[in-house]
């Protein structure tokens, strides 16, 4: 079932690793171009990082191995940090901005295989096939040892995508579950349970929490398979927006699904990866409203993808062996324009942009 959802919702720096320890400090740039980052996610695992301006594509080795999949969040950002996960090798690389080059500076050790990572209340929280964790973040390094790890709502290695929010952690489990758990505001105590599950609607429309995004307290869910986008405040559902019909074909195939999501001002992306497109949502803090198909059309099946200010980056599986990265300029109507596509051998994960 796990494997039919993924297919659904489907000049190198070489740095001499020395365990779990900082291995270099950020300074400032000037002049910085925004990147894109992804990670190829193959048994050596590389962190791909295209300048959003030139187009100039770097391949910076995370030191760990790949093969994640059917997740969102692989690579995260923060200030002039990033995170990408090595699902093969247990562990996660933490990345320091100099310039617009990406320099690897620690490898964390994690206690379950890691699909999702996302920074906040300066802490990176990680995402595991079974746990979720969080590690505390001083200015440019972050901790080696986690100070919080709970185990998933299922445990059922569906996990899916972690994002920190005003109201502390959510994680989704694409079996069936959307859960919160604590982590302190103030940055001081670290992830925390119980579970908090958020009631998803009764079956048919529950099927297969799958992509998130986070603003403020509301948390944007998919539900993919049901073809739902849902807000969530409170711990609890306030709105729900349907995507086009029909959804399946006459034998119950899905041709079309939300899977992952960006937000970008009022505008919510998320891709639809059966159907080889973008679809666009008008949110609010009370409501959420399908607004267009086709915001833009792929060559392959998109999966994650990341909005900053007015540019959207989109990742696609292109044609099984080489995959896309696409960048789109957003308008003030939320109408996108290729900038530029790249493309990257290899079955890519994850979708970040640093300013």
């Amino acid at each position: 079932m796990f494997l039919k959802s993924m297919l659904l919702c489907a000049a190198a720096f070489s740095a001499a690793f020395a365990g779990d320890e900082s291995i270099t400090q950020a300074k400032p740039g000037r002049g910085q171009d925004p990147l894109f980052l992804t990670i190829t996610n193959g048994a050596n695992n590389f962190l791909a990082v295209i300048n959003t301006r030139t187009k100039e594509t770097d391949y910076v080795p995370t030191g760990g191995f790949g093969g994640a999949s059917g997740n969102a969040g692989g690579v995260a950002v923060s200030g002039n940090l990033a995170a990408a996960v090595n699902f093969g090798s247990t562990n996660v690389t933490i990345f320091v901005r100099h310039g617009n080059a990406m320099e690897p500076a620690q490898l964390i050790k994690t206690s379950s295989q890691p699909v999702s990572v996302a920074f906040g209340h300066n802490h990176l929280v990680v995402l595991g096939q079974t746990t979720a964790e969080s590690f505390a973040v001083f200015g440019n390094t972050v901790s080696k040892d986690n100070d919080g790890v709970v185990q998933l709502a299922k445990g059922d290695k569906s996990a899916a995508q972690i994002l920190t929010f005003d109201g502390g952690v959510v994680y989704s489990e694409k079996s069936g579950s959307v859960a919160e758990l604590n982590l302190s505001t103030n940055g001081m105590a670290g992830i925390s349970g119980p579970n908090r599950p958020i009631q998803l609607p009764n079956a048919p429309n529950n099927d297969t929490p799958y992509g998130m995004a986070a603003r403020g307290g509301n948390v944007y869910v998919t539900i993919a398979h049901s073809n739902l986008e849902a807000l969530v405040v409170n711990g609890q559902i306030m709105s729900l927006g349907a995507g086009p019909t029909p959804f399946k074909d006459g034998s119950g195939n899905i041709m079309h699904a939300p899977c992952w999501n960006a937000l970008a001002g009022q505008f919510l992306f998320s891709s639809d990866s059966p159907g080889k497109q973008l679809y666009r949502y008008l949110v609010s803090d009370s409501n959420v409203f399908f607004d267009k198909a086709a915001a833009a059309r792929l060559n392959g099946s998109p999966t994650d993808l990341a909005a900053t200010d007015n540019l959207l980056g989109v990742i696609d599986g292109g044609d099984g062996t080489t995959s896309n990265v696409s960048l789109f300029d957003i308008d003030s109507e939320g109408e996108l324009t290729l900038r530029f596509a790249v493309k990257i051998a290899g079955p890519i994960n994850g979708s970040a942009i640093i300013g």
